[in-house]
């Protein structure tokens, strides 16, 4: 018995169309809150789908970025969540961007194969300069005794203002003082309470009994608390008692 073929047999049905896969971004988050975001496939899998995407970010928010596998079920769709992470840094806002790869058994979608959520920063900014400035003026003092020099705050704090200050050589004028010699180095802390606007310290200065010019050093400011430096330098002159 021959068997002939019968021409009029319906060709096999064609596979079914590989899904396209496309990605949504959730709402946006502030910094220490994750990022959500949606990966669809349209048509849904008949199977579970493995599609791989690519994390990056924008700014610094601790994200932990590269490649990852995110398996769609048969019901079409996934969230993928991208944890950030706080800090205590004022900085600018930024973002987390979620990329669907090429990979096997999908295509990408060619409009929504990309989306970013946008990152918040919650930090409050640094505060602005102190509008409090302190000053130190000049003074003179006899040898054998003390120079009292003043220190003085531009305005009134409502705060606690605190400045350190020490005696130094003055090389560069002439004729200088040597420390240990004609003044004793010295040094301290000038602590201003609330609503004072002026301090004073004193330096010791080291008597002789031979005649000489006046001679000079510096007494400088250092380390403020509280306010800025607007003169932060004087010149503490001794005078001769000989």
């Amino acid at each position: 018995l021959k068997l002939e073929e019968d021409d009029d047999q319906p060709p096999p049905p064609p596979p079914p169309p590989h899904p396209t896969v496309s990605i949504t971004a959730g709402n946006s988050v502030t910094e220490g809150s994750p990022a959500t975001f949606t990966i669809s496939a349209s048509p849904a899998p008949s199977s579970p789908l493995r599609v791989d995407v690519s994390v990056a970010q924008s700014g610094s928010y601790g994200v932990t970025t590269g490649t990852r596998t995110v398996t769609v079920p048969i019901s079409g769709s996934a969230t993928l969540s991208v944890a950030t992470s706080g800090d205590s840094t004022d900085e600018p806002n930024g973002s987390v961007t979620v990329t669907v790869s090429s990979g096997t058994g999908y295509t990408v979608s060619q409009t929504d194969g990309s989306a970013t959520v946008s990152v918040s920063d919650d930090d409050d900014p640094p505060p602005p300069p102190p509008s409090v400035t302190i000053s130190i003026g000049d003074a003179s003092g006899e040898e054998g005794l003390w120079v009292t020099f003043k220190a003085t705050l531009s305005e009134a704090a409502d705060h606690q203002v605190k400045v350190r200050w020490e005696s130094d050589h003055a090389y560069d004028l002439d004729p200088y003082a040597i420390a240990g010699q004609e003044f004793w180095y010295m040094d301290g802390t000038l602590t201003f309470a609330p609503g004072q606007t002026e301090k004073t310290a004193s330096v010791y200065l080291n008597d002789d009994s031979y005649s000489e010019a006046d001679e000079v050093f510096r007494v400088r400011l250092s380390s403020p608390q509280g306010a800025a430096i607007a003169d932060g330098e004087a010149i503490m002159t001794i005078t001769d008692n000989d």
